[in-house]
């Protein structure tokens, strides 16, 4: 087999102590690499229109997927796949949903075919056809979640969803005024690098229409990275994978979804205190849901999204269906008091031990790893629907989910919020029946963080451009009228009238000014140890400072890396620039195609170094946006022992190249998620040596005083 790597380039971060755990490597792609990388940016391009290319429109008549049965690792998925397309698959420019059943057993379908596919030629001539046969919706997740989890797939980059479906995440304004640049031309469209380029200004919801007070935090709920992250994270884990097929068992996917929602939650608050609104709202299910939202989002074929109203009372109209939820919720709370999960046999699973939250997990989720969805239900997906606003439809393969029954616009509701509060409750009422940590369980002996130095926190509000060129229909790319020197250029990009385009929507997003942290720490004798780096609110809303144990579950996590100690003093260094777990921006489509074409020329090298990750939560989100002349947070720092991971780090796959989802070797160490505010504090035994609160304040600045101040 060939390979697709051609050079490897290694760079170790250093600190005073020792080397991090954590490499740098920067691979370059060759070209049977660059035609994949190619060929996934140009499947995605106006997938509303299904002659874009003609190339591909003459490559899929000649496919036959019925006689390439023999193609596929598991041919009995052909027939599987066919059977739907005999009967009928959901008609184009439909709207798909995820959780609409007809729609997910269809797309699941389709997935079997790209995830079984022998190799790249066979995955190709499928992804082809399927381009033209199948719903767009469907296909763009059937694709998306088959790359992620194909292993022949590690390194490829595929657009930012918010660029191949930028309906998603941008209001009608923006996406009406983007159509309205195409149908009228280039007016006041200027020419750089040879390309007409339009800058359309695009802001929040709660700039527009200001309903109740949870929208001034809008510019948080509706951040494009932070939800592309949430919908990554389900592509991830899907709700319907699991079992030994996938592997996804293997990265603690049940302990690991409460805990990513418990961070949801722990974040948010700390925005919320930025801007003076306090806890998160509770809600009951008998009474009408105070909080209301107008998402200003419509689909591609022109049906808007559900709105729900201030204080929608859904109970006199949905009222089984709170039943159906009351009775979830009732059988998941027993399951936690009585200590144990009943199997569809009748047998029962102890949950009273540490690895028990992973089996709730799962429960909770109704994912493929679930051991009784049947009994245990489908919580997230029942109560979404009611929460939502949205409406039982005559036709069952129809569909018009609200925002919160899709991934991709589910965080930019308020009531997502309050109902994993509610959710991350049942979390929380697990984990409290597990005992407080002992003094020996936290100590790390022989280990002292004697104190912190830290730089000063700056957040401020800077522009940034998505390309939304998707959202307006072009005319056909047809290669054999286009000049050579166009093509080498740019390849196949949006045209009108012979033209190249691209339009931008451009919009303040939260930012910070990078920082550094230095710990000065005391060993007596070499060793491994863990760092723990969390934020968290130094008073509520009434200026009232926490007690330790009530604060526990406002902390956000911001770092977890491995260091070697030395004898004796240690400087420990770390920059917020190689934090784990958050990645930068995403670079836009065009830039990301003329660097693919710019490659598979010959004139330049296409980096293969994670820098385009879908896996991290946004770096740009990091800190809350604090107040003008300050805001008290306070951070926590922990040095604690080291413990191996049952699977050694990196091991199964390129940390270069993949997240390693499935692996089971994502993680550093073998500590719980959240460790150590986990379990109930005991204060009699908490404060120890290897453990530091940091008091600092946040400071929000304005882009100019930022570019304009050293500070």
């Amino acid at each position: 087999m060939r390979s697709f790597l051609a050079i490897t380039v290694v760079c170790l971060l250093a600190c005073t102590a020792s080397g991090y755990y954590m490499t740098k490597e920067v691979k370059y792609a060759d070209k049977p690499f660059l035609e994949k990388q190619k060929a996934m940016l140009e499947i995605f391009q106006h997938v509303h229109q299904p002659e874009l290319h003609t190339h591909l429109w003459d490559d899929q008549k000649a496919f036959d997927l019925a006689a390439y049965k023999e193609h596929f690792t598991k041919p009995q998925v052909v027939e599987e796949f066919l059977r739907f397309y005999k009967y009928g698959l959901l008609p184009m420019e439909e709207i798909f949903s995820v959780y609409n059943e007809y729609h997910r057993e269809q797309a699941v379908a389709l997935f079997h075919l790209f995830y079984y596919a022998k190799d790249w030629d066979t995955f190709y001539k499928t992804m082809v056809w399927a381009r033209f046969h199948v719903n767009e919706g469907m296909f763009v997740y059937a694709v998306t979640v088959a790359v992620l989890h194909r292993a022949d797939m590690q390194g490829i980059v595929l657009p930012a969803p918010y660029e191949i479906y930028p309906y998603y995440f941008f209001n009608d304004v923006v996406i009406s005024k983007a159509q309205r640049y195409k149908m009228q031309g280039f007016y006041r469209m200027k020419k750089a690098d040879g390309v007409y380029s339009a800058f359309i200004p695009s802001n929040y919801t709660g700039y527009y229409v200001h309903s109740n007070p949870e929208q001034r935090v809008s510019y948080f709920m509706e951040d494009i990275g932070l939800n592309a992250y949430y919908y990554y994270f389900h592509a991830d884990y899907p709700t319907w994978m699991g079992g030994k097929e996938y592997g996804l068992y293997k990265d603690r996917r049940g302990e690991f979804y409460l805990y990513q929602h418990q961070q949801f939650l722990a974040r948010y608050y700390l925005e919320r205190l930025s801007n003076d609104l306090g806890t998160i709202p509770t809600f009951s299910w008998y009474e009408p849901i105070v909080t209301g939202y107008y998402p200003y989002l419509r689909y591609y074929n022109g049906v808007p999204f559900p709105a729900r109203e201030n204080y929608h009372n859904g109970y006199t109209e949905k009222h089984d269906v709170v039943q159906e939820i009351t009775d979830y919720e009732r059988r998941l709370m027993e399951a936690i008091d009585y200590g144990f999960i009943i199997l569809p046999d009748g047998t029962f699973v102890n949950i009273t031990t540490p690895t028990g939250v992973e089996y709730l997990g799962n429960l909770i989720q109704s994912n493929g790893d679930s051991v009784n969805k049947r009994f245990y239900g489908y919580l997230e997906k029942v109560a979404k629907f009611f929460l939502g606003g949205s409406f039982e439809m005559f036709n069952e393969f129809r569909a018009v989910p609200s925002v919160l029954e899709r991934y991709e616009t589910a965080m930019r509701d308020p009531v997502f919020y309050q109902f994993f509060k509610r959710v991350i409750g049942f979390y929380y009422r697990y984990l409290d029946t597990l005992p407080s940590y002992k003094y020996d369980e936290i100590n790390f002996p022989g280990v002292k963080l004697e104190t912190v130095e830290m730089d000063k926190l700056v957040t401020y509000f800077d522009n940034f451009d998505a390309d939304i060129t998707n959202a307006v229909d072009v005319e056909v790319f047809d290669e054999t009228t286009m000049k050579a020197g166009e093509m080498k250029k740019f390849g196949k990009m949006a045209h009108y009238q012979g033209e190249d385009f691209v339009l931008y929507a451009r919009m303040p997003r939260l930012n910070h000014l990078p920082f550094s942290f230095k710990l000065n720490v005391v060993s007596d004798k070499p060793q491994k140890a863990v760092v723990l780096v969390f934020l968290g609110p130094k008073y509520d809303q009434y200026g009232n400072a926490y007690s330790v144990n009530a604060n526990r579950e406002n902390f956000f996590q911001l770092d977890h890396f491995l260091v070697d100690l030395v004898a004796g003093e240690n400087a420990i260094t770390r920059n917020s620039q190689d934090f784990s777990w958050f990645v930068k921006d995403r670079t836009t489509y065009f830039d990301l195609y003329k660097q693919v074409m710019q490659a598979y020329n010959g004139d330049y090298k296409f980096p293969l170094d994670m820098s385009e990750a879908h896996c991290g939560f946004p770096a740009r989100l990091m800190l809350p946006k604090g107040k003008k002349g300050g805001m008290p947070f306070q951070f926590f720092f922990m040095i604690a022992p080291y413990h191996a991971p049952e699977v050694e780090r990196f091991t199964g796959y390129d940390q270069t190249l993949s997240c390693g989802v499935g692996s089971g070797a994502r993680y550093i160490d073998a500590l719980p998620f959240g460790y150590p505010f986990n379990r109930k504090i005991n204060e009699a035994t908490w404060f120890t040596p290897n453990m530091v609160y940091y008091d600092t304040m946040i400071f929000h600045k304005s882009e100019t005083e930022v570019n304009s101040v050293v500070v």
